[in-house]
């Protein structure tokens, strides 16, 4: 736990009259952030800075699109919204049907189900929605940049595709009626700027849901998504939304203290939760409604899926570390156990633990179903398609990929991955470092340190929350808290200044106890975050790492 590298070798000088400003200007410079152009853009977000232009979306696409909605609107014609079923997905579908629907659109959403219509525009969610609603427009949300073979069924019907999509082309990719693409944004994001061409406004009402997929899809919060983020948590803060106001009570969230870790940690988990497990259209169903008190069952339907999710992803997480009983530079595990929605969560959690590269496989009848994780340095997508002989199909990005492969290809599928991941993964990519931005000792802590550093906000993908390196500090107090006892409870003092001391807390950090008595030198990796405990304002250090100091 202990490889520590620490990004930048500026040391804080409360004495200068510019320690605060230097102090920011070295956290941007760690973030990339550099020249007072762009340090200004970033401290000082502004919608004007959203254009097509910048964010590379075609305007002729958009016109083309725009023009054939708008026929289809004076025509009456029958019009499906076909979103993801993660948070992403059902939120820029969301945003499409309700500003369609008010200019006056006959459309309907469609969510696909995971396990019978999988990911993605398939023939099988076409001939459903064909069944249903008989369109002659399909406007896809959050995919379809890959779907080719699909476009072209779908044209056998004479329905025109409108694909609004944000990940990378395939090498053939498909000939809709208009592509509207950039992977600078969301899904969600990119809905949100089309719409704002199609009906020449600016719909900043909307940046509550924008915001909130943003987060939820884990795109670097850095140019027009740190402004989108931005403006949507001013607009989420004060949202008259019924959905979102129902699923923040039935959460326990407190409208007007929502940042970008709420978004990300508690709503978008209960979104999510329907996609993975059950119908995704709940939860746009949730988004769209007016009805407070179809609103207010639905959030606690969410939640309680969400429960079920948590308990699912728990114990098949224990059955995961079970099968693992050595471990090599690649993590495969495979249980006709493992549910398809949760095997990407577990894949993640494994990564967190053994710091490798993740396989985890729902094993079917006939097919069974994979997500990978990975480390950085470690293209998880381009190892599994060294194995593309075994499988069905593959799809992904350097991070995250998943692939289906025949049950009676299985084995062979993990020996010839195991066996590759020995020659095509380095030793040093799987060493955990912890990449800490400045040495910082808590002695300088303060509101004014504190405020200074909220400007970096909001923090996600590409901005994390800052993280300072202490040493030599002295344990006061410890102990350990939570209903397992598996969290520890500091009090520190400052080695500039004794009577400087700290409440610190390390989640699951229990196995640092023993180590402890009153008056050891500990070196810290922390945060430094807000508290309310009891109504009483104070700052604390969110321990990251813990080691005693050597002398």
């Amino acid at each position: 736990m202990h490889n520590w590298q620490i990004i930048n070798n500026y040391r804080f000088d409360q004495e200068k009259k510019t320690a605060l400003k230097s102090f920011i200007i070295s956290l941007l410079k760690n973030r990339g952030i550099t020249g007072k152009g762009n340090i200004a853009n970033f401290l000082r977000p502004d919608l004007k800075n959203i254009t097509p232009e910048n964010l590379n979306i075609s305007q002729k696409e958009m016109t083309k699109a725009s023009e054939r909605l708008k026929k289809a609107i004076h025509n009456r014609e029958s019009i499906v919204v076909y979103t993801d079923y993660d948070v992403d997905g059902i939120v820029a579908g969301a945003i499409i049907w309700e500003i369609l629907f008010k200019m006056g659109a006959k459309i309907m959403p469609f969510v696909p189900n995971r396990i019978t219509e999988g990911y993605g525009l398939s023939k099988t969610g076409l001939d459903k929605i064909r069944e249903k609603f008989n369109p002659s427009l399909i406007i896809t949300v959050d995919h379809g940049i890959s779907a080719s073979k699909e476009v072209s069924y779908a044209r056998k019907f004479a329905i025109d595709i409108i694909i609004i999509d944000h990940h990378l082309p395939a090498k053939s990719p498909p000939k809709p009626f208009a592509l509207i693409h950039t992977t600078q944004l969301s899904a969600a994001g990119l809905a949100w700027v089309f719409t704002n061409f199609l009906t020449g406004r600016l719909l900043e009402k909307y940046l509550d849901l924008v915001a909130l997929a943003t987060v939820a899809d884990m795109v670097p919060l850095l140019n027009e998504n740190r402004i989108l983020v931005t403006f949507g948590l001013k607009e989420i803060n004060k949202t008259r939304r019924v959905g979102l106001n129902s699923l923040m009570k039935a959460s326990g969230v407190i409208k007007g203290q929502i940042d970008s870790h709420t978004l990300g940690h508690i709503l978008a988990p209960r979104l999510n939760a329907s996609g993975r497990l059950e119908e995704g259209i709940d939860s746009l169903r949730l988004l769209c409604t007016k009805d407070r008190q179809r609103a207010s069952d639905l959030a606690q339907k969410l939640n309680n899926v969400n429960r079920h999710r948590q308990a699912l992803t728990k114990n098949s997480l224990d059955l995961a570390h079970s099968i693992i009983k050595e471990t090599s530079n690649l993590v495969f595990v495979h249980s006709d156990t493992f549910h398809q929605g949760v095997i990407g969560l577990i894949a993640g959690k494994l990564v967190e633990t053994y710091h490798r590269p993740a396989i985890v496989v729902s094993v079917g009848s006939e097919f069974c179903k994979a997500s990978a994780r990975s480390v950085k340095g470690v293209n998880i997508v381009e190892l599994i398609k060294v194995a593309s002989d075994l499988l069905v199909s593959v799809g992904g990005h350097p991070m995250a990929a998943g692939f289906t492969v025949k049950k009676e290809n299985l084995n062979k599928l993990e020996k010839k991955l195991l066996a590759s991941s020995q020659i095509l993964i380095k030793t040093e990519d799987l060493t955990e470092k912890r990449l800490i931005d400045l040495e910082l000792d808590i002695a300088f802590l303060n509101w004014d340190l504190y405020r200074e550093i909220q400007q970096l906000s909001p923090f996600g993908q590409a901005n994390p929350p800052p993280l300072f390196a202490g040493f030599n500090n002295t344990v006061l107090d410890y102990s350990l808290v939570g209903r397992d006892k598996n969290h520890l409870k500091l009090l520190l003092s400052s080695k500039l200044n004794s009577r400087k001391a700290f409440s610190a807390i390390g989640f699951n950090f229990s196995p640092v106890f023993p180590e402890l008595k009153l008056g050891a030198l500990v070196d810290i990796i922390y945060q430094i975050e807000e508290d309310n405990w009891n109504h009483l304002r104070s700052l604390i250090l969110k321990l990251k790492d813990v080691r005693l100091s050597e002398i």
